[in-house]
């Protein structure tokens, strides 16, 4: 799978103490300079994260506030959710709660996330919990870091199926669940260790900065080490069990009698990669395919119209 967009999570992944490292500020240098977009994808709330990191230009996209804030360089912040309520932040205010308050998200102490959950049942607050090692931040329902940088990646006409992200804690979870392929740092969390598709060994950002920088020498999407790419194909009639296939490493041929159900496998098959977002271009001479068009982003040419202009393809193309 290609490579072309790198998510990165700041604290403990790429910067100790609120500082970028040096060796993995080279990396995304080299990284954009082969033509890889570089995103950085962070609980911080924005203008903490400028107070620490200085300058952000080195970035094409910035999503903060664990995915309630997105901004590209030279433009206003876009706020993907409604500021905390004015009612929440007095009730957290009178249990004596040190707080940081972002354009959308709370942040506290993690040890303060039983007073934070009473709160919010007592007002019945459309709120949740996202828990970043000593740190609980409080957001609005259904906004996390993989909802951020998929619509970051939007706004760049970009796929998280050529994303790889790296990331160290529990919020974590979501964000490399979301990208093609999810990395995890060996000196993280385990859970995110336990579910990366590809581990970074070693004891700091440098390990992170070298790993990149092995990427981008050849770039293409580490495989799935736990395979969780797939596609759903049907059930063996002997036993009833699932039968599927990875998305990754995989070259198929399909071969068989006249309607012995080619077609419709091939059907099947290019159906689910479209359901899953990935990009398809079939060629058709017999009309198997048209169909297709029923699904969502699917453009078709051809049938009783004439053939399309090549002008006609660029577009859906790109």
């Amino acid at each position: 799978m290609k490579f072309s967009v790198l998510a990165l999570d700041y604290d403990g992944t790429i910067a100790r103490h609120g500082a970028i490292n040096q060796d993995v500020l080279g990396a995304i240098k080299l990284s954009r300079a082969r033509g890889i977009v570089v995103v950085l994808v962070t609980g911080r709330i924005f203008k903490d994260l400028l107070r620490d990191a200085g300058r952000l230009d080195m970035f094409d996209a910035i999503v903060a506030e664990n995915g309630a804030v997105i901004q590209f360089p030279g433009a206003r912040d876009r706020v993907l959710a409604r500021p905390p309520s004015p009612v929440f932040l007095e009730e957290l205010s009178k249990a004596k709660i040190a707080l940081e308050v972002g354009h959308c998200v709370v942040g506290a102490d993690a040890s303060a996330a039983p007073l934070i959950l009473k709160a919010i049942r007592k007002l019945e607050l459309p709120l949740s919990l996202s828990f970043n090692r000593s740190r609980v931040m409080v957001l609005p329902q259904g906004i996390s870091k993989a909802t951020g940088l998929k619509e970051a990646l939007n706004t760049l006409r970009l796929s998280p199926h050529n994303c790889l992200g790296i990331g160290d804690a529990e919020n974590d979870y979501v964000f490399l669940d979301s990208c093609e392929a999810g990395v995890a740092v060996e000196w993280g969390s385990s859970t995110l260790r336990e579910i990366a598709d590809d581990v970074i060994e070693g004891e700091g950002p440098s390990a992170v900065a070298a790993y990149i920088r092995r990427i981008v020498a050849h770039p293409r999407l580490p495989p799935n080490r736990i395979d969780r790419r797939r596609i759903f194909l049907g059930r063996s009639v002997d036993d009833d069990h699932e039968l599927q296939i990875a998305v990754h490493g995989r070259t198929i041929l399909i071969a068989g009698d006249p309607r012995s159900g080619k077609s419709w496998i091939t059907g099947l098959f290019l159906e689910q990669l479209i359901l899953q977002g990935y990009c398809v271009c079939v060629f058709d001479p017999e009309g198997d395919y048209g169909p297709l068009e029923a699904l969502p982003g699917v453009v078709f040419f051809g049938g009783d119209a004439p053939p399309p202009r090549l002008t006609e393809l660029a577009k859906p193309l790109r």
